[in-house]
C-alpha cells in the first residue's frame, strides 16, 4: 500500500527534527521510503499563538495495516520527545497519514479530515503527489531550506541489465568508457560512498579532484576523507550548492535514493553473476539514453 505522511514541527530545531523523523520512519521494518518534499513553513493552524511550523510530506510503500502504522508513527513521536498538552497545541513532532488507501474507524481517518483545508499540508503533498486535484486556501505557505531533496543527489553506477551492482563485494564491470564517464561527472565535486567501495579504488584511497564522503559507522581518520557515521550526520557537513554524487554501494544507494534527483546508469548488455542489486527506479523517469556498442548511458530523473 502506498501512504503520504505529513510532518510537522514547531519547537527545537525544527529542520534537524523533521530530518530525524524522516529516517526513523524509513527504519520502520516493512516500510520504504520512496520520496520527500521540500520543507515548507507557515504560521500555526488551529492555535494561532504559538511559534511557525516548518511542515513537509513523504511518501511510503508499506505492508503494516493501517491501525499498525499509526502505532509506529506514534512511537516515533514519543521517540522525539512529543508530549500532547493541548490539541493543536505546540509541538516537537507530529506525523500525521494524509492520504492513501482508505479508512474511517474512532482511530483513524484517511484521507486526514482536515487535509483540504490546510494549505502547509496540501503544498507539500502535492508536490510528491502531483497526481492530486487540490484547491488551495492561499494561505502564506513559504519554502525553506533544509530538507533532505535540498542537496539534490546524484546517483552514479554501472550496472548488467538486471541492475545488478557487484558480486562479493568486487564491481561487476570496469569499462574505460564507464570510468571516463564517471570521472566527467564527478571531478571538482562531492563524492559520497561507503567503505566497501573504497576498497574497489586504485590503492583503497580516496580519489583526488574531489571532495570525497565516507558513510561508515565504522571506518574513522580516513587520510583524503571525510567519515560521517549516519546519513543524520551526512547533512550537517553536506552543502547544497554543490553537486552531490552518490557512488556506492547498494546500502548507501537504498538510503540516500529516496532524496535523489537524478540517476546517471551504464547498462551493460549482459547478464552476469550479481549479489548487490541497485535499487528500484519507479518513481524516476528516462530522460536521456546513449546507445554504444555493448552498453548505454542513460540519465533518469525525477
Amino acid at each position: 500500500m502506498i501512504y503520504y505522511i505529513g510532518l510537522g514541527s514547531n519547537l527545537g530545531e525544527r529542520q534537524r527534527t523533521l530530518r530525524r523523523a524522516i529516517e526513523l520512519v524509513k527504519k520502520i521494518p516493512a516500510v520504504k521510503l520512496k520520496r520527500v518534499s521540500s520543507f515548507y513553513e507557515s504560521e500555526a493552524w488551529g492555535v494561532v499563538n504559538q511559534p511557525d511550523f516548518i511542515n513537509a510530506a513523504i511518501k511510503i510503500s508499506t505492508e503494516l495495516e493501517p491501525l499498525n502504522l499509526l502505532d509506529e508513527l506514534q512511537r516515533i513521536e514519543l521517540e522525539l520527545g512529543r508530549v500532547r498538552r493541548e490539541h493543536w497545541g505546540a509541538r516537537t513532532i507530529d506525523l500525521d497519514i494524509l492520504y492513501g488507501a482508505e479508512i474511517s474507524c474512532e482511530r483513524l481517518t484517511v484521507p486526514h479530515k482536515f487535509l483540504f483545508e490546510r494549505d502547509f499540508a496540501l503544498i507539500p503533498l502535492k508536490e510528491i503527489c502531483p497526481t492530486l486535484e487540490v484547491n488551495l486556501r492561499g494561505d502564506k505557505v513559504v519554502k525553506v531550506a533544509g530538507s533532505p531533496i535540498d542537496f539534490k543527489f546524484k546517483l552514479v553506477a554501472c550496472v548488467d541489465k538486471n541492475f545488478g551492482l557487484g558480486y562479493k563485494n568486487n564491481l561487476l564491470f570496469r569499462l574505460p568508457e564507464d570510468l571516463k564517464n564517471f570521472r566527467a561527472l564527478t571531478l571538482n565535486h562531492t563524492i559520497i560512498y561507503g567503505r566497501r567501495t573504497l576498497e574497489t579504488f586504485p590503492n583503497q584511497q580516496p580519489l583526488d579532484g574531489r571532495r570525497n564522503i565516507i558513510l561508515s559507522c565504522s571506518s574513522k581518520n580516513i587520510l583524503g576523507a571525510e567519515v560521517v557515521g549516519s546519513v543524520e550526520e551526512l547533512f550537517d557537513v553536506l552543502d547544497a550548492a554543490e553537486e552531490n554524487f552518490i557512488i556506492g554501494g547498494a546500502q548507501v544507494f537504498n538510503e540516500l535514493i529516496p532524496y535523489a534527483e537524478e540517476i546517471f546508469l551504464t547498462v551493460v548488455d549482459a547478464e552476469v553473476q550479481a549479489d548487490t542489486f541497485f535499487p528500484d527506479i519507479e518513481d524516476f523517469k528516462l530522460s536521456a539514453a546513449q546507445i554504444f556498442d555493448g552498453f548505454e548511458f542513460r540519465r533518469y530523473t525525477r
